[in-house]
């Protein structure tokens, strides 16, 4: 089982506290030893010299009133007095043992302090000169609490560590749980969200870095619904869109298929025959302009499109002299109120654009109908006294291959492209249309650029 990241954090930060507790403690109490056995070798060495003085006061009593002629007595006397203390004292002369009262024996050098180990206990020995050089006095004194004490500070300390650690191993754990809380709910939404449930979202609480990752998290989530949405709804387009084109090209395809099996097999006379081959050639023109629409939406969302300073106006003026005869044999009017407006576009485009929506305003109006271009500062509108589009209809407008009037749009060639068409090169151009429409009413469209000089 891996861990998880609170729990190696608690496992590194407990080990590295008991680490540095145990290293400092462990030196203070080292430290503190160190002292005390400093102190003591200073106190021995004092009392050693105490001793060394006194003994030299009495040796030279003694030898100012020729009391006696043997030192050793007097030593004797000393080493008594301080055995009785538990201190050891021994007189050498040249080398050689005059007077001693250890039980042990012991090696030591001229003017020398050290630690010896009689009885496994510890002492301190300290050599100096006496009597002008004559005699070397050896001092020794038991020093075992020295021990005591540090053995008793080593268990004291084991116990202060151990009890720190519990303290600590509890405390540290319940906090680095309590921290990490916020972390582990992120965990357990983020395995929601592999599971296939975007809906989900962090617990955003308080104001911590956790929050701040919960925030990034939900935010980053709703990014991806987003997305997500807009792929659906983008499949379904494009789905409805082969739908569609299947359901608009096996018409024309069947009605090919049908007059020229006719014209291959019945017998017909030539002037029907002429008109089944009309028939062909006009389903054949239907197939051909919905592939060049397709092509022509194709070409603008795959190619960078040059743009120029268009005079709008001119433009305008343009269309409408293309659509006035046809204008005309639908008995409709046609007409411009323009201005010079100037805008940055792509002529082409631009042109198939208001053609396209004035060509739809002209199919929309009955006998005697009126159609009307206008522009003005970064805008132009086409509006026709037609037979208007209820509010439903205008939500789907622009989707292809959607038709107000299938049946008069596939009489007359159409195939429901062309608003769809038009809304790309809008937005190819960065700008906005915007349909006004009641029932038999008319329609009023209105082109608005943001690019314009």
């Amino acid at each position: 089982m891996k861990m998880r990241f609170w729990q190696k954090t608690y496992l590194f930060t407990l080990a590295l506290f008991l680490i540095c507790l145990n290293v400092g403690v462990l030196s203070l109490t080292v430290y503190t030893y160190q002292k005390n056995v400093s102190a003591t070798e200073t106190a021995v060495t004092a009392e050693q010299a105490y001793v060394a003085l006194s003994f030299e006061r009495d040796y030279e009593d003694m030898t100012e009133s020729n009391s006696f002629s043997s030192p050793s007595l007097l030593m004797q006397t000393f080493g008594n007095y301080y055995g009785e203390k538990g201190l050891y004292l021994a007189f050498e002369e040249s080398g050689d043992v005059v007077y001693s009262n250890f039980k042990y024996d012991y090696e030591i050098g001229k003017n020398t302090l050290l630690h010896r180990d009689f009885d496994e206990q510890r002492h301190v020995l300290v050599s100096s000169e006496i009597c002008n050089g004559r005699y070397d006095m050896i001092f020794a004194k038991n020093v075992e609490f020295l021990d005591v004490e540090f053995r008793s500070l080593m268990v004291i300390y084991l116990l202060t560590a151990i009890g720190v650690s519990l303290i600590l191993a509890i405390g540290l754990y319940f906090v680095l749980k309590k921290l990490s809380a916020p972390l582990e709910r992120l965990r357990k939404t983020t395995e929601v969200v592999e599971a296939g449930n975007f809906s989900v979202t962090a617990e955003e609480t308080g104001t911590d870095e956790f929050t701040l990752l919960a925030k990034s998290f939900n935010a980053m989530l709703g990014k991806i619904n987003e997305q997500m949405i807009d792929l659906e709804q983008e499949a379904e387009r494009k789905q409805m869109l082969v739908d569609n084109m299947a359901h608009e090209t096996r018409t024309p395809l069947t009605s090919i298929h049908g007059y020229a099996e006719f014209i291959e097999k019945a017998n017909a006379s030539e002037e029907r025959k002429l008109i089944a081959s009309k028939y062909i050639m006009s389903e054949a023109e239907r197939l051909q302009k919905i592939s060049e629409i397709l092509l022509d939406d194709a070409f603008i969302r795959g190619n960078e499109i040059e743009m120029t300073e268009i005079n709008l106006g001119l433009l305008l003026s343009d269309v409408a002299d293309k659509l006035q005869i046809r204008a005309e044999k639908s008995s409709v009017e046609i007409s411009c109120r323009v201005s010079s407006v100037t805008v940055q576009g792509n002529e082409t485009l631009l042109s198939m654009l208001f053609y396209n929506l004035a060509e739809n305003a002209v199919k929309a109006c009955s006998i005697g109908g009126k159609v009307q271009l206008s522009c003005g500062d970064g805008w132009a509108s086409v509006e026709d006294d037609g037979k208007g589009m209820s509010e439903e209809q205008l939500l789907h407008i622009t989707e292809p291959f959607y038709r107000t009037d299938k049946s008069r749009s596939r009489a007359e060639g159409g195939a429901g492209l062309g608003l769809a068409l038009c809304k790309r090169i809008v937005q190819t151009h960065g700008a906005e249309m915007h349909f006004e429409s009641e029932p038999e009413r008319g329609t009023k469209i209105t082109v608005t650029f943001t690019s314009r000089q």
